[in-house]
């Protein structure tokens, strides 16, 4: 049996279009009026209980359509107000007043119903609309937007607030298009602990989710929710209002019918979605997935600087220091405290100049290329585990460990493991690190050094097996890493080279640890289990080392990919693209 029908196929939910209102983000609520008089009409004929016309913003807010002041004179001269649909509007606790209503009247005005929009911290402000409204006759919905914010102090208070029976109903929005079915059910619950009766949903896509998590909301006796036509809103949009009309019929319940939508959306919301767009895209997944304000998201694309991984990094921070609704002048002071911002050109250019002699390959006099990699394809269809010496092989140690055995792994280590690991072999390609670390080298370990390593640097810090590689830098992006048996990297990095290593060897998948990137969004350099460096470099250099990094690991993923082996790092990362999380046996 459908679970939204009860009492012999009748619906007790009521429908409310906010087509008008919300879609009117899009167009800033210039709509032709003819259109918004037959959409009107659509949703009286299709059996939906409320038609919202739009915002009623006060009149010095200027430069907007129509439909963003709604005021009486213009509904007036559109709509005959029927009981069987209501007109309503949408005021902003945070930028309207209730001044702006006359009272209630059926020869002042068409309106039948107000709903008050407010944030967390809104609240005290949009109780107050809430008692006036009511007081001039409005039937009076509250809307709670970004409700996935609502704190213990706000339940409370809206507990406390002793007349939430003037309420119609009070809204829950998923603002930023986060929730799944099971934050319904919990969001529900919340209010109807706090003493609402009467508890309504309004929808976001932004996960695809709206359609199941209004089931769920109706499911869980919801008053009333919130549809509008061909799903159209802001970013992802909300629940298409045909789509649930046409499943209310479907499933039995006659009250309803889908076709004057059909017909409207015809006649003029096929253009507007080819003109204007919305729907489905990269940034509203991401910020549903991130349960922040879109507009954070889409000023970060419209940035063009970062890489979407890079801007995935950088949502949580801004969740955490900027305001619930959008602010660009914290948006900005955010991404400039934060670890990783993008160098501009000419900044590059300066740190390139700082560290041309790491950019840079001067052999020992004694040095020569091989010609050739001895280990070349000895391994084959081997799976490879490159340890590198972020702080998480300490924390993730025996896990790791496990991982490798199970499965069979070739262990690979660069640099200073602190005898935490016996690799099969270890990678140098510093100098200053070889000095400093060939002693920490396990007995069972084959050294791997760059051909460029002289014979008597070798010699005076190290008596095991050892083997030489070529690596030519820099190189242009588009050479491929390998070529032959010769490394053609932008800069040096260990673990880069370690990992065309193992693919030079044989490697069927190579798995990385280590690779942490930065520790978090404020953290100022790479970060290392032990003490790397002396002293933290300018942000500059570190965010010059880490674009050169995630570059060359875009080239080498790219360039095995190809050749049919796989990529991950198995360690929490920055680097998150490559990020795939160790298993439990």
């Amino acid at each position: 049996m459908p679970v939204l029908l009860r009492d012999q196929n009748i619906m007790k939910t009521k429908i409310l279009d906010c087509t008008i209102r919300d879609g009117g983000h899009l167009n800033r609520w210039q709509f032709d009026p003819a259109c918004v008089k037959a959409a009107y009409y659509a949703a009286l004929k299709s059996g939906v209980d409320y038609f919202e016309a739009g915002y009623r913003y006060p009149e010095s807010t200027k430069g907007m359509g129509l439909f963003a002041y709604s005021t009486d004179e213009l509904l007036n001269e559109l709509f005959v107000a029927s009981e069987s649909c209501k007109l309503s509007v949408m005021i902003d606790a945070g930028k309207c007043e209730t001044s702006q209503f006359q009272d209630c009247r059926p020869e002042k005005t068409p309106l039948r119903a107000v709903r008050i929009a407010a944030y967390p911290y809104e609240l005290e402000k949009a109780t107050r609309m809430v008692e006036e409204l009511h007081a001039k006759g409005y039937e009076v919905f509250m809307n709670l937007m970004a409700s996935s914010e609502l704190s213990a102090d706000n339940y409370a208070y809206l507990k406390g607030w002793e007349k939430k029976g003037l309420l119609s109903g009070i809204y829950f929005a998923d603002s930023f298009g986060s929730f799944i079915p099971r934050d319904i059910s919990e969001q529900m619950a919340k209010l109807k602990a706090a003493g609402f009766e009467r508890v309504g949903f309004h929808a976001h896509n932004n996960l695809q989710m709206a359609f199941a998590n209004t089931l769920c909301a109706i499911e869980e006796g919801a008053a009333c929710i919130d549809a509008s036509i061909y799903g159209m809103g802001r970013g992802s949009g909300n629940l298409p209002i045909e789509i649930l009309l046409g499943y209310l019929e479907k499933s039995g319940d006659s009250e309803y019918n889908t076709v004057p939508y059909l017909d409207i959306i015809d006649r003029y919301f096929l253009k507007f979605f080819n003109e204007i767009r919305w729907g489905y895209s990269l940034e509203s997944l991401m910020g549903g997935l991130a349960n922040i304000h879109p507009y954070y998201v889409e000023n970060l694309f419209k940035n063009k600087l970062y890489t979407v991984d890079e801007i995935w990094n950088a949502l949580q921070l801004i969740k955490d220091r900027c305001p619930v609704s959008f602010s660009i002048d914290k948006l900005g002071e955010t991404l400039e405290h934060r670890f990783y911002t993008p160098l501009t050109p000419a900044r590059t250019e300066v740190v390139h100049r700082a560290l041309i002699n790491e950019l840079s390959i001067i052999p020992d006099t004694d040095a020569a290329p091989t010609g050739g990699f001895s280990l070349q394809n000895q391994l084959k269809n081997r799976k490879f585990l490159i340890v590198a010496t972020g702080p998480s092989i300490l924390e993730y140690r025996e896990q790791i460990l496990e991982f490798a055995k199970r499965e069979n792994c070739v262990i690979v280590g660069v640099n200073s493991l602190q005898k935490l690991f016996e690799p099969e072999f270890h990678v140098f390609v510093s100098r200053k690190r070889f000095q400093q670390y060939a002693s920490q080298v396990a007995p069972s370990s084959t050294l791997l050094v760059p051909s460029y390593f002289g014979k008597s640097l070798i010699d005076a810090n190290y008596r095991g097996p050892c083997y030489f590689f070529d690596i030519v830098i820099p190189c242009e992006p588009e050479v491929p890493p390998v070529i032959g048996t010769t490394q053609h990297c932008l800069g040096l990095d260990v673990a880069v080279s370690a990992i065309l290593l193992a693919y030079s060897m044989g490697a069927s998948a190579v798995y990385a640890v280590g690779m942490d990137g930065y520790a978090d969004e404020m953290n100022k350099h790479l970060v290392y289990f032990y003490n790397e460096n002396s002293a933290i470099e300018d942000k500059d250099t570190a965010n010059f080392r880490y674009e050169r990094l995630t570059r060359e690991l875009d080239r080498v993923n790219n360039f095995l990919q190809k050749q049919s082996v796989p990529f991950f790092i198995v360690t929490p990362t920055s680097h998150k693209k490559y990020y795939r999380a160790l298993k439990k046996s």
